[in-house]
């Protein structure tokens, strides 16, 4: 363990530090009935002694009649309580005891750590020795400054508590700044005047099937859907342009229309067609005949079909 003034660290890097309780404005006072102890941490007692030898080293005391009793010399020197583990202030070579004249008064306080215990505390007897005419005196002091500190980890917890302070505020201005301003400007009450983000799943838009998606650089649905059925189609050639493999089968040129004239009038289709016209006549004619004595005018079927 290395010490310093009113200090102990010991070799796992645990430290404590009670300087702070120095007090050079009044004296620490516990109060027992009519007694008054007086104390003072690491440095003098501030109040007027009476018939009391070297004031200036005086480290506590007990306002009496015929004189101060001295509690003990101060120091500054820490100890660990051998049975709590806790830093202890002791003080001795107090004022000769009243049982035993060759013996010294002495004091002991255990300083135990309380967070809850912002301000710097007050010591409270717990035991004195012997109970008639005590010349031992022990004490239990609770303070959040007796609680265990190290240097360098409190340094950098303190950079991250200060991030942390300095975030919760920016993120409680912001909140309340985005608050203020929906519920007063745009009117927005309930949650809406929240700045609460929403989450929502992002869309997935596929190509549409028809002829926008076929333009597109996407896949070509259509394509697929004709390439797909050609097993059904097995009489035509699958050329490597489809429309205008089609086109050429089934187009209607001028010249094949010519072509196909001059067949339906050649040999055996022309002569049907004259027998269909040489018998539509001859029925006209002997329909004429028989209704008006052959003085009926020739209507055959195709001049019939021409009239309608």
């Amino acid at each position: 363990m290395s010490n310093s003034p009113c200090t102990l660290t010991l070799d796992d890097g645990t430290h404590y530090d009670l300087s702070s309780l120095g007090s050079a404005k009044a004296d620490y006072i516990a109060q027992v009935g009519e007694t008054s102890y007086n104390l003072n941490i690491c440095r003098g007692v501030v109040g007027e002694l009476h018939a009391v030898e070297d004031p200036d080293t005086v480290g506590g005391y007990v306002r009496k009649d015929d004189g101060d009793f001295v509690l003990g010399r101060v120091h500054t020197n820490l100890t660990m309580s051998p049975m709590t583990n806790e830093p202890m202030y002791v003080i001795t070579d107090g004022s000769p005891c009243p049982l035993n004249p060759d013996a010294r008064a002495s004091t002991a306080i255990r300083f135990i750590c309380s967070p809850s215990d912002f301000n710097a505390g007050s010591p409270v007897l717990v035991a004195n020795l012997p109970p008639q005419d005590p010349c031992h005196f022990y004490f239990e002091w609770r303070s959040h400054v007796a609680c265990p500190t190290n240097p360098k980890s409190s340094l950098e917890s303190g950079h991250y508590i200060v991030f942390g302070a300095i975030l919760a505020i920016a993120i409680i201005t912001w909140f309340g700044g985005h608050t203020l301003y929906n519920r007063f400007y745009l009117n927005r009450r309930g949650l809406s005047q929240f700045p609460v983000p929403s989450f929502s799943l992002p869309k997935i838009a596929l190509p549409k099937r028809g002829a926008d998606s076929s333009s597109s650089n996407g896949p070509r649905w259509g394509a697929w859907r004709r390439r797909s059925n050609r097993a059904g189609y097995t009489g035509i050639r699958a050329d490597e342009h489809e429309e205008e493999g089609f086109a050429g089968r089934f187009s209607l040129d001028d010249d094949e229309l010519d072509e196909d004239a001059e067949d339906l009038t050649g040999v055996g289709v022309g002569n049907e067609a004259h027998a269909w016209r040489s018998q539509a006549n001859g029925s006209s004619t002997v329909a004429g005949d028989g209704a008006g004595g052959g003085k009926g005018k020739n209507v055959g079927v195709h001049q019939g079909l021409v009239d309608i």
